[in-house]
């Protein structure tokens, strides 16, 4: 009969722990698998010339972990003229995962290095939301100092000019709450700064400085989002910049620059960026100016639109792309450093000091995933806090029955 109860136990506590795990109980902590993904990438670049001045040579960004996904990496390597070198995974200055590879740290003349990743990527259900009427709420003097010294104001991390300074000052005087205050500088972005359509409209392939997108009055979403960081970090606001891979398994690009310096090809996945600001109460939100619900493209040439938000800027929060796109979180960006290093690489290219292939793609998997070592820890932790209990529980019944 001892025995007989304990396997019971045992299976009982089992069910209740995969039960727990998975989310069939109401209100568990755990999100249910919405996605699964295959990411793989081939970073190339062969040194044609100087290149003591370029950061990151023997680095990769990678996938990280986070509360909305799991990324296991399957391989990776580091090859340089056909030796193999090791890697290990690490932070940057900005807290981002990235792979660094142990290359020497002399790169010869002609020498062809290759960085490569495969991963899986296991996307989790996002819960959240923003409660806009709780925003509304909010006053701009709620803002934690600690916060507004690290992620606000003008700073060598972050330097804010200032032309950019008076104009987001100018835009936000008589503003107190803080849903106007993000309400008037993306207003100004949406009907102040154009899409590029083509590439051929906006002069480096990566990111701009905010300046630059102020003074050519066109920004693609990641310059539109510095820009608009800029603009919340110069009243005060905390607010750094986030980067993402959409799904997109029809999506296919294929970019030559340069003079075939820079090819870029890529497959399943789409690049986008947003901006991440914090309120006080809530919590950091998202906050885009190009990727929402709702959003009117008004085109003002074949190359050049204008995107409106009608709703305002509730969309640009609650029906973001961060909410309604499910992208795979990649990096984020306190530090316009970023921009610096990206240029960098911009001008080798264009120089012929370098040339970069990069082919990524991002392929939709099976739902059915591994288990986590996480849920098997859990599982076991459960089973034996319950098989002890039982166990106990009996050895008293059997003590009161030998008194009595």
């Amino acid at each position: 009969m001892f025995r007989r109860t304990i396997g019971l136990g045992a299976i009982v506590a089992f069910v209740i722990a995969s039960l727990v795990v998975y989310g069939a109980i109401p209100n568990s902590a755990f999100s249910p698998v919405i996605a699964r993904y295959g990411y793989s990438c081939n970073f190339t670049f062969v040194v044609q010339g100087d290149i003591s001045g370029l950061g990151g040579v023997n680095q990769m960004m990678i996938f990280p972990n986070t509360t909305k996904q799991y990324v296991f990496i399957e391989e990776a390597k580091g090859v340089i003229d056909n030796v193999e070198y090791r890697g290990s995974l690490a932070s940057d200055e900005q807290g981002n995962a990235i792979l660094v590879f142990d290359f020497p740290n002399i790169v010869k003349g002609q020498s062809v290095v290759t960085m490569y990743v495969r991963a899986t990527i296991i996307q989790r259900a996002d819960k959240g939301s923003v409660p806009i009427d709780e925003l509304r709420k909010v006053l701009l003097s709620d803002v934690p100092s600690s916060l507004a010294e690290r992620y606000a104001g003008n700073s060598t991390s972050w330097p804010i000019s200032s032309t950019i300074h008076d104009l987001a000052l100018n835009l936000t005087r008589g503003c107190k709450a803080y849903y106007d205050l993000l309400d008037a500088l993306s207003k100004w972005i949406e009907e102040n700064v154009a899409y590029p359509l083509e590439q051929s409209e906006k002069r480096p392939i990566g990111p701009q400085y905010p300046d630059e997108t102020y003074e050519s009055r066109i920004g693609d979403c990641d310059d539109r989002s510095v820009l608009f960081t800029t603009m919340c970090r110069a009243v005060g606001i905390p607010s750094f910049l986030q980067v993402g891979g959409i799904p997109k398994p029809a999506s296919q690009f294929y970019d030559v620059k340069y003079g075939g310096n820079y090819i870029y090809r890529s497959k399943g996945i789409a690049w986008h960026a947003w901006s991440v600001v914090y309120v006080p109460k809530i919590d950091w939100v998202p906050v885009d100016t190009t990727y929402f619900s709702g959003a009117v493209i008004e085109k003002v040439s074949s190359d050049l639109c204008y995107i409106k938000s009608p709703g305002g800027l509730e969309p640009k929060i609650t029906s973001s792309a961060y909410f309604i796109a499910n992208p795979i979180l990649y990096a984020n960006y306190t530090s316009l450093k970023y921009v610096e290093e990206a240029r960098a690489w911009e001008e080798a290219m264009r120089e012929g000091r370098i040339k970069v292939i990069c082919i990524e793609e991002l392929e939709a998997l099976s739902a059915r995933v591994p288990l986590p070592i996480e849920v098997p820890l859990i599982l076991s932790v459960i089973f034996v806090v319950v098989l002890l209990f039982i166990y106990f529980s009996l050895k008293r019944r059997q003590r009161l029955l030998k008194e009595t």
